[in-house]
């Protein structure tokens, strides 16, 4: 069986921070992770001058992990306008032939690529505002891209990203869900939250009705709750209260059900017991043991 190493060159010794990850000398393409306050130090050592294709990634948020691909001669430069009009990213994936196989050309290959399997894949909502058209390339030089775009596939993978992956079956992916509703009669509140226990991710479902008020909700509730109201492509506003036209994913790092319900109600709540499914059974009932 054919045996493949990865070389992870960790930058300043973390995990968390910057490396490099390569495939050995049977393979040309590497990858530079740059945390975003490791993108000019480091870059400027390893990717000067060079031509890359990139992606930069972003924090779960209202519809979705954000992304961006993109391709330059100068990934340095180019980062700095991206630093300036982009505030959402935290990495930049960059990747390189170390053999200079990409130039202006190839470059523009791979992004129309990398652009076209991301959008395909819709795991991630892209920051790209074009459409990205196939360049003119000869069909050899098509050849020898889409093989390194497969390693750049493989690379991102290995560093832990699927934007390039269909979801074949997500329910399958993330096991059986439960549906529960947190309401508020005397508000006319009633918002519906599919979870997902096996990977402690909520989903608020079109057809909700959330507070358009906020009044004790925590920052992290109130600032996501100003991204949903505030997006007519997810929200449409009904007097007091904000009608879910569009189901949306609600990031929550922990799991913990208060989040989700302070982001339907506007308010502080305890989730394990306002999260209530068809049963009558609360979140801590089907969860917590009690």
């Amino acid at each position: 069986m054919a045996i493949l190493t990865v070389y992870t060159k960790l930058l300043n010794k973390t995990l968390e921070g910057a490396r490099i990850i390569d495939m050995g000398s049977t393979k040309t393409c590497q990858c530079v992770v740059l945390p975003y306050d490791d993108v000019v130090k480091v870059g400027k050592e390893y990717l000067t001058g060079k031509y890359a294709f990139y992606i930069l990634l972003g924090k779960k948020q209202i519809g979705g992990p954000m992304a961006y691909i993109g391709q330059t001669n100068d990934f340095i430069v180019r980062v700095g306008d991206h630093k300036q009009k982009k505030d959402w990213w935290e990495t930049a994936l960059v990747f390189v032939s170390k053999a200079n196989e990409i130039y202006a050309s190839e470059a523009l290959y791979l992004e129309y690529l990398g652009w076209k399997e991301a959008m395909e894949a819709n795991r991630y909502k892209m920051d790209n505002t074009k459409a990205i058209k196939e360049p003119g390339l000869s069909a050899d030089k098509k050849n020898d891209m889409e093989l390194f775009f497969e390693e750049i596939k493989f690379l991102t993978r290995f560093y832990g990203c699927h934007i390039f992956d269909k979801s074949k079956n997500i329910v399958h992916e993330m096991g059986g869900y439960e549906i529960f509703t947190v309401e508020v009669e005397k508000r006319g509140i009633k918002g519906i939250l599919q979870y997902w226990p096996m990977s402690k991710k909520y989903s608020l479902l079109e057809g909700s009705l959330i507070s358009a008020i906020d009044t004790s909700c925590s920052k992290g509730a109130k600032k996501l709750r100003q991204q949903l109201i505030n997006n007519p492509e997810f929200c449409k506003r009904e007097g007091n209260l904000i009608r879910v036209i569009q189901s949306t994913n609600i990031p929550v790092e922990t799991g913990r059900p208060s989040f989700p319900a302070e982001i339907i109600t506007g308010t502080s709540m305890q989730g394990t017991t306002a999260l209530v499914n068809k049963d009558g059974k609360t979140f801590a009932d089907l969860y917590l043991g009690k």
